[in-house]
């Protein structure tokens, strides 16, 4: 190729461009996300760098920080108290979202479906959702009463009085779960049923016509297309239970003994009481990367399949 070529070629190729100026939308939407952007930053991001500059820190909010390095983390290690938190955390969250996946799933499947008095019954279902958690803990606090709590009704009959289901080792923690399982049931009840009204009725027809039974239709047609709601309910609900802190805190106090001492209440214990900051903020970056690791899993176990 002559150098004549060369030039005519280079002439018809426009200059590249080094950086694009945003677009007008573009400005307007970054001034419109300016406020969660700084909410979020301001709440969360700073939040969590300040904890971990904390955690290497030996701090009782009354005196200077002073650097130990990794001395809270190695110090985790060692305490039985944090690993039965930890374990006390996983019975509370394997015991609470299991149920809550497989009822909620239930009750949206039979509300999605027309029969009489279906609106009155959702919103019966829905009813303990918009009472505030600190409200609900203390009635079922009442509930759980053993000398006149609800609860009694049902145990009487089976010849069991004045059971103490927050004072014993053994019933607290179940206690806890079946609070909790009542309370987040309606809200992923609800999210199972927006996921099912948005799957056509054609898949089913199709279904139908190629000879599939219920349980045929509900394996291969509604799961199938309910898997991304699946995984939004997996990664909330494990989330939550993993934060689980005002029922521990206003039933037992993490009582009887360490049996409801969830990772949580662990931290606020060292922060508020032990003014022990430095450990309690390694304790809360455990959590934070406990949860990340968990929810990348389900993000790769679920999409994998998708």
């Amino acid at each position: 190729m002559t150098s004549a070529t060369l030039q005519r070629t280079s002439a018809t190729v426009p200059p590249r461009r080094r950086g694009r100026a945003p677009t007008k939308e573009v400005k307007y939407g970054l001034l419109f996300a300016l406020p969660a952007i700084v909410f979020f930053a301001g709440f969360y991001v700073y939040p969590l760098l300040w904890a971990g500059y904390i955690s290497l820190q030996d701090w009782n909010l009354l005196g200077a920080p002073r650097f130990v390095g990794l001395a809270n983390y190695l110090r985790l290690l060692s305490d039985g108290e944090f690993h039965n938190s930890l374990a006390v955390t996983f019975y509370y969250t394997i015991g609470t979202v299991v149920p809550i996946w497989v009822i909620a799933l239930g009750l949206a499947m039979v509300l999605n479906r027309a029969f009489r008095f279906r609106q009155a019954f959702l919103a019966a279902f829905y009813l303990p959702a918009v009472v505030s958690l600190t409200v609900w803990s203390l009635v079922w606090l009442l509930m759980f009463n053993p000398s006149f709590g609800l609860l009694t009704v049902f145990t009487q009959p089976l010849g069991l009085d004045y059971v103490r289901w927050l004072a014993s080792e053994d019933l607290a923690m179940p206690s806890l779960i079946l609070l909790s399982i009542v309370k987040g049931v309606p809200v992923y009840m609800l999210i199972y049923l927006i996921g099912l009204r948005g799957i056509p009725d054609e898949y089913y027809e199709a279904a139908r016509v190629d000879g599939a039974n219920g349980v045929q239709r509900f394996w291969y047609v509604t799961l199938p297309l309910l898997r991304p709601i699946m995984l939004y309910v997996a990664v909330i609900s494990i989330i939550t239970a993993f934060q689980v802190f005002t029922p521990a805190y206003l039933l037992t106090q993490g009582g009887p003994g360490s049996a409801t001492r969830v990772l949580p209440l662990f931290v606020y214990q060292h922060a508020f009481q032990y003014f022990e900051m430095g450990y309690a903020s390694a304790a809360s970056i455990v959590l934070f990367l406990l949860l990340m690791v968990l929810t990348i899993v389900q993000f790769r176990l679920l999409r994998s399949r998708t």
